[in-house]
């Protein structure tokens, strides 16, 4: 790119990035990865230094900008800006209490009371009346807090009075390097909306002809005229010339299967053994929590800590405390939130028998401890780097080594566990209370919407899906397994659902779409969200036409005589079936005594997250780039949805489209759906500016 003297979108959003706490470096390879990058295309990141000065030169050269304005508001903003930001000097746990604190007293008000914007505010005064010292530490994080809001809103404002973008009838070398805009002219292409109409009538290798523009670069470029069609006019990418290749021969590895196993039985009256018929069976040792075996010396009925009075849990031993503890998860149709505890809880419950060989009703202050040191350095025995189901052998609880951010979130479940029992009179008190998090891990969860797919992502995955080599074979399941990851993309990409809400929804609840009180030929479904609140989502008629044709494929598979999977299949049709036994089974068909994690034959949430995964890391396999490599190895279904959300709402401007991307999303608060606008005032304050009807000069 040239070298540009003006302010521009990306670099308000690197200095948006910086005011809200993202590090320089994230925030500059974030927000000028189509900018700036090197001979392969990828983003090129200055020292960290440099990151540091051009954050503080910008600004500063923002200011001056907005100093100069005639304009009073622009001024104001830019006052708003240069005001001073109150110390961070808070843990990070105090945040989080603040968060939560925050959270509790804005749900308890009634309904409308006061608008999204003013409950910070009110909260801040709430605090205030109590007249508490504990108080002013949350205070000073609402007041810090407030202040970085107030120099976001700013620069969102002077981003719509001050950002420059480039326009259709700009000459080329304005934004691209010389080599590049010197290339363009000899070819007769002057302005960048001659540019845009190259592209498109060149098709996929319309860089072959440009000096400087590799595949890499190209991608980049694309991605970038992208990001600005609304100016420069979109790449029309209809003609024949953007199809893909023809498909290339190759071939797949089969999948190994991991192999059951049965206890072994003496026979009655022979010398003989022979496989029992129950598969699962409880063991000491390593072991999932449903097998797991605990001796009568350490069950905690006679725990140091057990209480002397009955338990509201009903509980007489440890695991009995446990199962009763998890099971309220169970009740409340929690079942993620059950299946992330549960793993947490059977981990620290393995440590205490075979570690500590203490009862879990026996955990001090100083085995708390121990165990945060187990969690910064897991032995290998207690990790495994084979797939396999829960009750195989070996099966491991970890998968490798946990970051501090994972240690904190395994302590913070073993803490809410043993407030549960200690609330419940079950045991006298809570040693992980005392513990400290890890520093190194304590920093917020907050969604990252930059988790999403470009144009030139969108490109590859299209290539990709064109060449799935099942696609051609001629074996029916081989075939059935490409076409169905082909839907699962296409379907999440177009709906934005959650994984959990792919893998639950079925077109029982399919209809048309009622539009001036009737009826049309586009479709929606009902989809339960989380805290089962249903919401109706349109669903593509092609995606629609593959759900079916994925149907199809699914009864062909089926065995004929399975004629109860068969019912429960017509009654509620998945959206993604399972097209094969787990591989615990005998057979890869279905039959009607095939264990499957939904009736219907649905594909559960694990089965779609490892086709997803699956079908990114072959794709991640093609690219030669390490860095993006591992980008697109860690592309999944919430990726897809980032993705979603950000085309709708480039599909509709201004709160209208806000709030259409939280009904289509499901969000129950309107700011998280904002999370996704990086300038969200900006459409507002440009039609506000458009409407004078008095002729005010």
């Amino acid at each position: 790119m040239a070298d540009i003297n003006g302010l521009t979108l990306e670099d308000f959003a690197f200095i948006r990035g910086v005011i809200s706490g993202i590090e320089p470096t994230k925030a500059f390879e974030r927000y000028y990865a189509n900018r700036h990058f090197d001979a392969n295309g990828d983003p090129y990141i200055p020292h960290g230094l440099s990151v540091n000065k051009l954050a503080r030169d910008l600004e500063n050269r923002l200011l001056q900008a907005a100093k100069a304005s005639a304009h009073s508001d622009t001024t104001s903003a830019a006052e708003t800006l240069a005001a001073p930001v109150p110390e961070d000097d808070a843990v990070e746990s105090l945040k989080v209490q603040t968060h939560m604190d925050f959270t509790d007293w804005s749900e308890s008000l009634p309904d409308g009371i006061y608008s999204e914007n003013e409950l910070p505010e009110r909260y801040q005064e709430y605090l205030e009346s109590l007249g508490d010292t504990a108080s002013a530490p949350q205070i000073k994080v609402l007041t810090r807090a407030q202040a970085i809001e107030r120099r976001v809103k700013a620069v969102n404002y002077l981003q719509t009075q001050l950002a420059q973008r480039p326009q259709g009838h700009q000459t080329v070398e304005i934004w691209f390097a010389r080599s590049i805009s010197r290339s363009l002219k000899k070819r007769g292409k002057e302005t960048m909306a001659d540019f845009v109409a190259l592209v498109g009538s060149e098709g996929r290798h319309w860089y072959r002809n440009i000096r400087g523009l590799g595949p890499g670069r190209a991608l980049r470029v694309e991605a970038w005229l992208d990001d600005h069609a609304e100016t420069v006019g979109a790449i029309d990418r209809s003609g024949p010339q953007w199809q893909a290749t023809p498909v290339l021969s190759t071939s797949l590895r089969p999948l190994q299967r991991v192999p059951e196993f049965q206890e072994l039985l003496p026979v009655a009256g022979t010398a003989l053994v022979a496989p029992g018929s129950e598969l699962m069976q409880r063991r000491f040792g390593i072991a999932p929590l449903e097998l797991l075996a605990v001796p009568m010396e350490l069950d905690g009925r006679n725990g140091m800590f057990r209480t002397t009075t009955p338990n509201h849990l009903g509980a007489r031993n440890d695991y009995e405390a446990i199962q009763s503890w998890l099971g309220t998860y169970l009740s409340a149709g929690k079942t993620r939130t059950l299946e992330a505890y549960r793993r947490e809880v059977e981990r620290f419950y393995m440590w205490c028998l075979l570690e500590v060989r203490t009862p879990l009703s026996s955990i001090a202050l100083s085995h708390a401890q121990a165990y945060q040191a187990f969690l910064g350095r897991i032995p290998d025995r207690y990790i495994g780097d084979k797939r396999v189901t829960r009750e195989h052998p070996d099966w491991r609880p970890f998968r490798g080594q946990l970051d501090p951010k994972s240690q904190n979130y395994a302590l913070g479940v073993i803490e809410q566990l043993f407030t549960a029992l200690h609330k419940n009179a079950y045991v006298t008190g809570n040693p992980f209370q005392s513990i400290r998090p890890n520093s190194a891990g304590a920093k917020l969860r907050t969604m990252d919407t930059t988790r999403t797919l470009h144009a030139g992502d969108l490109e590859l995955v299209r290539e990709r899906l064109e060449k799935l080599p099942g696609l051609q074979s001629k074996d029916l399941r081989t075939a059935a397994l490409a076409r169905r990851t082909r839907l699962i993309l296409h379907l999440a990409v177009t709906t934005g659902l959650r994984l959990s809400e792919i893998a639950s929804t079925n077109l029982s609840t399919l209809r048309r779409a009622i539009i001036d009180h009737a009826e049309t030929d586009d479709w929606m479904i009902t989809v339960i969200g989380k805290g089962s609140k249903p919401r109706d989502v349109p669903l593509n008629p092609m995606v629609l036409e593959a759900i079916r044709a994925h149907h199809e494929d699914w009864k062909a598979l089926l065995p004929t005589m399975a004629h109860v999977r068969a019912s429960a299949f017509d009654k509620a049709p998945p959206l993604i079936a399972a097209l094969q036994a787990p591989v615990r089974s005998s057979s890869q068909a279905i039959t009607d005594m095939t264990v499957l994690a939904h009736d219907n034959a649905a594909l559960g949430r694990d089965g779609i997250a490892r086709t997803l995964k699956t079908f990114f890391r072959q794709l991640a396999s093609t690219i030669e780039d390490e860095r993006q490599r591992a980008r697109v190895s860690s592309f999944s279904t919430h990726w897809l949805r980032h993705t979603f959300a950000h085309e709708v709402l480039r599909a509709n401007e201004g709160d209208e489209g806000l709030k259409l991307t939280q009904q289509l999303l499901g969000h129950v608060s309107i700011s998280t759906t904002a999370e996704y606008m990086k300038q969200d005032e900006s459409a507002k304050v440009m039609a506000a500016k458009k409407i004078n009807p008095l002729g005010l000069g």
